[in-house]
Protein backbone atom coordinates (compact mmCIF):
# COMPACT_ATOMS: atom_id res chain seq x y z
CA UNK A 1 0.00 0.00 0.00
CA UNK A 2 0.79 3.63 -0.35
CA UNK A 3 2.60 5.60 2.09
CA UNK A 4 -0.21 8.50 3.03
CA UNK A 5 0.52 11.94 4.35
CA UNK A 6 -3.40 12.73 6.23
CA UNK A 7 -3.61 16.40 7.06
CA UNK A 8 -6.59 16.76 9.20
CA UNK A 9 -8.95 19.57 10.12
CA UNK A 10 -7.34 20.52 13.53
CA UNK A 11 -10.31 19.02 15.70
CA UNK A 12 -10.47 16.63 18.60
CA UNK A 13 -13.21 14.52 16.11
CA UNK A 14 -10.59 14.16 13.63
CA UNK A 15 -8.41 12.48 16.15
CA UNK A 16 -11.33 10.17 16.51
CA UNK A 17 -12.19 9.65 12.77
CA UNK A 18 -8.72 8.40 11.91
CA UNK A 19 -7.57 6.70 15.29
CA UNK A 20 -7.39 3.54 13.58
CA UNK A 21 -4.92 4.28 10.98
CA UNK A 22 -2.64 6.61 13.59
CA UNK A 23 0.41 5.24 13.86
CA UNK A 24 0.95 3.01 11.19
CA UNK A 25 4.49 2.81 9.33
CA UNK A 26 2.54 3.90 5.73
CA UNK A 27 0.15 6.38 8.19
CA UNK A 28 1.58 10.08 8.54
CA UNK A 29 -1.31 11.75 10.12
CA UNK A 30 -1.19 15.39 11.18
CA UNK A 31 -3.83 17.46 12.84
CA UNK A 32 -2.59 21.74 13.41
CA UNK A 33 -2.10 23.60 10.49
CA UNK A 34 1.15 24.29 11.37
CA UNK A 35 4.31 23.99 13.47
CA UNK A 36 4.88 27.80 14.04
CA UNK A 37 5.50 28.89 17.85
CA UNK A 38 4.22 32.17 17.46
CA UNK A 39 0.66 33.96 16.94
CA UNK A 40 3.42 36.88 14.96
CA UNK A 41 4.36 33.78 12.83
CA UNK A 42 0.96 31.90 12.57
CA UNK A 43 0.26 35.65 10.96
CA UNK A 44 2.37 36.45 8.65
CA UNK A 45 2.15 33.04 7.09
CA UNK A 46 -1.81 33.55 6.71
CA UNK A 47 -0.79 37.05 5.29
CA UNK A 48 1.94 35.33 2.92
CA UNK A 49 -0.31 32.51 1.90
CA UNK A 50 -2.89 35.07 0.42
CA UNK A 51 -0.58 37.11 -0.86
CA UNK A 52 0.82 33.72 -2.49
CA UNK A 53 -2.61 32.59 -4.02
CA UNK A 54 -3.30 36.37 -5.40
CA UNK A 55 0.46 36.96 -7.20
CA UNK A 56 1.47 33.15 -8.08
CA UNK A 57 4.37 33.70 -6.17
CA UNK A 58 6.23 31.23 -3.58
CA UNK A 59 7.06 33.52 -0.64
CA UNK A 60 9.39 31.61 1.91
CA UNK A 61 7.74 28.44 0.82
CA UNK A 62 10.83 26.23 2.33
CA UNK A 63 10.21 27.54 5.62
CA UNK A 64 6.26 27.60 5.53
CA UNK A 65 5.96 24.52 3.68
CA UNK A 66 8.33 22.89 6.14
CA UNK A 67 6.35 24.20 9.14
CA UNK A 68 3.14 22.21 7.70
CA UNK A 69 4.46 19.60 7.99
CA UNK A 70 4.79 19.51 11.33
CA UNK A 71 8.90 19.05 11.45
CA UNK A 72 8.41 15.99 10.32
CA UNK A 73 10.29 14.56 7.35
CA UNK A 74 8.54 13.04 4.58
CA UNK A 75 10.00 9.95 3.30
CA UNK A 76 11.90 9.55 0.37
CA UNK A 77 9.32 6.91 -1.68
CA UNK A 78 7.31 6.88 -5.27
CA UNK A 79 4.29 6.55 -3.82
CA UNK A 80 2.82 8.99 -1.56
CA UNK A 81 0.02 10.26 -1.33
CA UNK A 82 -1.45 13.51 0.81
CA UNK A 83 -4.75 13.44 1.55
CA UNK A 84 -6.22 16.64 2.61
CA UNK A 85 -9.28 17.24 4.71
CA UNK A 86 -11.65 19.97 3.14
CA UNK A 87 -11.64 22.67 6.07
CA UNK A 88 -7.72 21.81 6.52
CA UNK A 89 -5.96 25.28 6.54
CA UNK A 90 -4.03 24.51 3.30
CA UNK A 91 -6.70 22.58 1.16
CA UNK A 92 -6.83 25.62 -1.36
CA UNK A 93 -2.99 26.96 -0.99
CA UNK A 94 -2.60 26.72 -4.70
CA UNK A 95 1.48 27.14 -4.03
CA UNK A 96 1.54 24.19 -1.17
CA UNK A 97 -0.21 21.92 -3.44
CA UNK A 98 2.09 22.89 -6.15
CA UNK A 99 5.04 22.74 -4.11
CA UNK A 100 4.25 19.06 -2.78
CA UNK A 101 3.06 17.55 -6.37
CA UNK A 102 6.46 18.74 -7.94
CA UNK A 103 8.62 17.99 -4.41
CA UNK A 104 7.60 14.74 -3.70
CA UNK A 105 5.97 13.87 -6.98
CA UNK A 106 3.00 12.95 -4.73
CA UNK A 107 -0.83 12.27 -5.61
CA UNK A 108 -3.41 14.52 -3.81
CA UNK A 109 -6.58 13.63 -2.30
CA UNK A 110 -9.12 16.00 -1.00
CA UNK A 111 -11.52 14.45 1.36
CA UNK A 112 -14.67 16.14 1.49
CA UNK A 113 -17.01 15.89 4.74
CA UNK A 114 -18.76 19.20 4.04
CA UNK A 115 -21.44 19.56 1.40
CA UNK A 116 -20.33 22.11 -1.32
CA UNK A 117 -23.22 24.30 -0.87
CA UNK A 118 -21.97 25.09 2.55
CA UNK A 119 -18.71 25.79 1.72
CA UNK A 120 -16.39 27.64 -0.82
CA UNK A 121 -14.82 24.97 -2.47
CA UNK A 122 -13.86 25.44 -6.38
CA UNK A 123 -14.35 22.92 -8.75
CA UNK A 124 -11.52 24.23 -10.91
CA UNK A 125 -8.95 24.17 -7.95
CA UNK A 126 -9.98 20.48 -7.53
CA UNK A 127 -9.27 19.57 -11.07
CA UNK A 128 -6.02 21.38 -11.46
CA UNK A 129 -4.49 20.56 -8.34
CA UNK A 130 -5.91 17.15 -7.08
CA UNK A 131 -5.58 13.72 -8.39
CA UNK A 132 -9.24 12.78 -6.76
CA UNK A 133 -11.75 14.39 -4.52
CA UNK A 134 -13.83 12.25 -2.16
CA UNK A 135 -16.86 13.17 -1.19
CA UNK A 136 -19.30 11.99 1.51
CA UNK A 137 -22.30 13.45 -0.17
CA UNK A 138 -23.37 11.50 -3.10
CA UNK A 139 -24.95 14.88 -5.14
CA UNK A 140 -21.75 16.40 -5.26
CA UNK A 141 -20.17 13.11 -6.24
CA UNK A 142 -22.56 13.25 -9.34
CA UNK A 143 -22.32 16.79 -10.12
CA UNK A 144 -18.78 17.11 -10.06
CA UNK A 145 -17.77 13.40 -11.07
CA UNK A 146 -15.56 13.00 -7.86
CA UNK A 147 -15.87 9.90 -5.81
CA UNK A 148 -18.93 9.16 -3.49
CA UNK A 149 -17.38 7.93 -0.30
CA UNK A 150 -18.66 7.41 3.34
CA UNK A 151 -18.04 9.56 6.62
CA UNK A 152 -14.82 8.54 8.04
CA UNK A 153 -15.08 7.54 11.73
CA UNK A 154 -13.94 5.03 14.52
CA UNK A 155 -15.58 3.96 18.30
CA UNK A 156 -13.81 5.31 21.14
CA UNK A 157 -12.89 2.00 23.30
CA UNK A 158 -15.59 2.12 26.05
CA UNK A 159 -13.28 2.13 28.85
CA UNK A 160 -12.37 5.60 27.68
CA UNK A 161 -15.62 7.17 27.69
CA UNK A 162 -15.87 7.20 31.42
CA UNK A 163 -20.35 7.95 32.80
CA UNK A 164 -21.90 6.08 29.99
CA UNK A 165 -23.49 2.90 31.72
CA UNK A 166 -27.21 2.34 31.69
CA UNK A 167 -29.97 4.86 32.14
CA UNK A 168 -30.71 8.56 30.39
CA UNK A 169 -30.05 12.32 31.77
CA UNK A 170 -32.05 13.99 28.42
CA UNK A 171 -34.46 12.41 26.21
CA UNK A 172 -33.10 14.58 22.84
CA UNK A 173 -29.20 16.00 21.98
CA UNK A 174 -28.00 18.64 20.60
CA UNK A 175 -25.32 20.01 19.85
CA UNK A 176 -23.76 22.11 16.47
CA UNK A 177 -23.09 25.58 14.87
CA UNK A 178 -25.79 27.84 14.31
CA UNK A 179 -25.01 28.73 11.29
CA UNK A 180 -28.42 29.22 8.72
CA UNK A 181 -30.59 26.90 11.04
CA UNK A 182 -30.87 28.70 14.14
CA UNK A 183 -34.55 29.56 14.30
CA UNK A 184 -35.28 25.95 13.09
CA UNK A 185 -33.21 24.61 16.17
CA UNK A 186 -35.47 26.73 18.11
CA UNK A 187 -38.42 25.43 16.73
CA UNK A 188 -37.61 22.03 17.49
CA UNK A 189 -36.25 22.91 20.88
CA UNK A 190 -39.65 24.52 21.94
CA UNK A 191 -42.15 22.15 20.26
CA UNK A 192 -40.09 19.56 22.36
CA UNK A 193 -39.68 21.35 25.82
CA UNK A 194 -43.66 22.61 24.70
CA UNK A 195 -44.24 18.59 25.22
CA UNK A 196 -42.57 17.69 28.31
CA UNK A 197 -39.24 16.37 26.59
CA UNK A 198 -35.97 16.89 28.35
CA UNK A 199 -33.52 18.39 26.18
CA UNK A 200 -29.76 19.08 25.72
CA UNK A 201 -28.88 21.31 23.58
CA UNK A 202 -25.71 23.16 22.42
CA UNK A 203 -25.44 25.82 20.26
CA UNK A 204 -22.23 27.99 19.23
CA UNK A 205 -21.51 30.81 17.21
CA UNK A 206 -24.17 32.73 18.26
CA UNK A 207 -25.26 36.37 18.30
CA UNK A 208 -25.62 37.26 22.23
CA UNK A 209 -29.33 39.02 20.82
CA UNK A 210 -30.59 35.99 19.98
CA UNK A 211 -30.04 34.07 22.94
CA UNK A 212 -33.45 32.65 23.52
CA UNK A 213 -34.14 30.05 26.16
CA UNK A 214 -30.71 30.67 28.22
CA UNK A 215 -31.23 29.14 31.05
CA UNK A 216 -31.68 25.58 29.53
CA UNK A 217 -29.84 25.71 26.40
CA UNK A 218 -26.05 25.72 26.45
CA UNK A 219 -24.67 29.08 23.81
CA UNK A 220 -21.44 29.45 22.90
CA UNK A 221 -19.10 26.69 24.90
CA UNK A 222 -17.33 23.61 22.81
CA UNK A 223 -17.78 20.93 24.80
CA UNK A 224 -15.01 18.24 24.70
CA UNK A 225 -15.10 15.54 22.06
CA UNK A 226 -15.61 12.85 24.87
CA UNK A 227 -17.74 14.97 26.66
CA UNK A 228 -19.83 15.30 23.72
CA UNK A 229 -19.98 11.69 23.14
CA UNK A 230 -20.93 11.14 26.76
CA UNK A 231 -23.85 13.08 26.86
CA UNK A 232 -25.04 11.85 23.80
CA UNK A 233 -24.74 8.08 24.81
CA UNK A 234 -26.76 9.52 28.27
CA UNK A 235 -29.79 10.66 25.78
CA UNK A 236 -32.54 8.29 24.35
CA UNK A 237 -32.31 10.34 21.14
CA UNK A 238 -29.87 12.40 19.07
CA UNK A 239 -31.07 15.36 16.61
CA UNK A 240 -29.56 16.56 13.29
CA UNK A 241 -31.31 19.57 11.70
CA UNK A 242 -29.74 20.44 7.92
CA UNK A 243 -29.29 24.12 6.64
CA UNK A 244 -30.61 22.94 3.20
CA UNK A 245 -32.12 19.80 1.79
CA UNK A 246 -29.13 17.14 0.46
CA UNK A 247 -26.75 18.18 2.88
CA UNK A 248 -26.35 14.63 4.90
CA UNK A 249 -25.66 12.82 6.36
CA UNK A 250 -23.52 14.27 9.13
CA UNK A 251 -21.09 13.43 11.35
CA UNK A 252 -24.07 13.77 14.18
CA UNK A 253 -25.74 10.57 11.93
CA UNK A 254 -22.69 8.75 11.57
CA UNK A 255 -21.63 8.66 15.51
CA UNK A 256 -25.29 7.89 15.84
CA UNK A 257 -25.37 4.91 13.93
CA UNK A 258 -21.86 3.73 15.19
CA UNK A 259 -23.25 4.24 19.11
CA UNK A 260 -26.44 2.94 18.24
CA UNK A 261 -28.89 5.90 19.06
CA UNK A 262 -32.23 6.75 17.90
CA UNK A 263 -32.17 9.55 15.13
CA UNK A 264 -34.44 12.31 14.73
CA UNK A 265 -33.77 14.01 11.61
CA UNK A 266 -34.88 16.83 9.15
CA UNK A 267 -32.87 15.17 6.23
CA UNK A 268 -35.62 13.91 3.96
CA UNK A 269 -32.65 11.86 1.81
CA UNK A 270 -32.17 9.44 5.25
CA UNK A 271 -34.23 6.74 3.88
CA UNK A 272 -30.88 6.07 1.14
CA UNK A 273 -28.76 5.87 3.75
CA UNK A 274 -27.89 1.94 3.93
CA UNK A 275 -28.39 1.85 7.76
CA UNK A 276 -31.93 3.28 7.72
CA UNK A 277 -34.39 1.60 9.93
CA UNK A 278 -37.60 3.64 10.74
CA UNK A 279 -37.76 1.68 14.05
CA UNK A 280 -34.67 4.08 14.90
CA UNK A 281 -34.91 6.75 12.53
CA UNK A 282 -37.49 9.24 12.72
CA UNK A 283 -37.40 11.80 9.21
CA UNK A 284 -39.40 15.06 10.30
CA UNK A 285 -39.85 17.85 7.50
CA UNK A 286 -41.77 20.38 10.44
CA UNK A 287 -41.22 20.28 14.31
CA UNK A 288 -44.82 19.73 14.92
CA UNK A 289 -44.83 16.23 13.21
CA UNK A 290 -42.45 14.94 15.09
CA UNK A 291 -43.40 11.97 16.90
CA UNK A 292 -43.03 12.26 20.69
CA UNK A 293 -44.10 8.29 21.24
CA UNK A 294 -40.72 7.63 18.67
CA UNK A 295 -38.65 9.66 21.28
CA UNK A 296 -40.10 8.02 24.32
CA UNK A 297 -40.06 3.91 23.15
CA UNK A 298 -38.06 2.11 25.25
CA UNK A 299 -36.17 0.31 22.20
CA UNK A 300 -32.36 -0.19 21.70
CA UNK A 301 -31.44 0.68 18.48
CA UNK A 302 -29.20 -2.04 16.45
CA UNK A 303 -27.74 -0.68 13.02
CA UNK A 304 -25.72 -3.71 12.56
CA UNK A 305 -22.23 -1.27 11.80
CA UNK A 306 -19.66 -3.75 10.38
CA UNK A 307 -17.14 -0.84 10.01
CA UNK A 308 -18.67 0.76 7.24
CA UNK A 309 -16.63 3.91 7.99
CA UNK A 310 -13.20 2.31 8.88
CA UNK A 311 -10.28 4.93 7.70
CA UNK A 312 -8.49 1.73 6.90
CA UNK A 313 -10.83 0.77 4.51
CA UNK A 314 -10.80 3.92 3.17
CA UNK A 315 -7.27 3.79 2.26
CA UNK A 316 -7.30 1.18 0.73
CA UNK A 317 -10.04 2.44 -1.85
CA UNK A 318 -7.84 5.54 -2.43
CA UNK A 319 -4.73 3.36 -3.01
CA UNK A 320 -6.59 0.99 -5.65
CA UNK A 321 -8.11 4.21 -7.23
CA UNK A 322 -4.43 5.90 -7.52
CA UNK A 323 -1.65 3.42 -7.64
CA UNK A 324 -3.03 0.92 -9.53
CA UNK A 325 -0.51 -0.77 -10.37
CA UNK A 326 -0.38 -1.95 -6.46
CA UNK A 327 -3.11 -4.70 -7.50
CA UNK A 328 -2.12 -8.23 -7.52
CA UNK A 329 -3.43 -10.56 -10.89
CA UNK A 330 -6.99 -10.79 -10.67
CA UNK A 331 -8.12 -7.86 -8.69
CA UNK A 332 -9.85 -4.66 -9.91
CA UNK A 333 -10.37 -1.20 -8.52
CA UNK A 334 -13.54 0.20 -7.03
Amino acid sequence: MAYFVIMGNATEYCDVMCNEIIGRENVLFINKANNFKSDLFKSLDLLMQKISTKTNLPLFSSVRFKNYFCGVLLPERKDICLIIFDSNAHARDKMFLKHIKKKYNAKLVLYVMNPTSAIELNPELCSNYYDSVFTVFAHDADYYGWHACNHIYAKIPEEELAGCNSGYDADVFFIGRAKNRLQKILRVYEYLAGHDIKCDFHIVEVNEKENRHAVDINYNKWLPYKEMLRRMRRSRCVLEILQKPGEGPTLRTTEAIVYNKKIITNDLGAVSNPFYDDRFVHIFDDPGNINLSFIKENIEPHYNYRGEYSANNFLKRVDEILFKDHLLPGQSSI
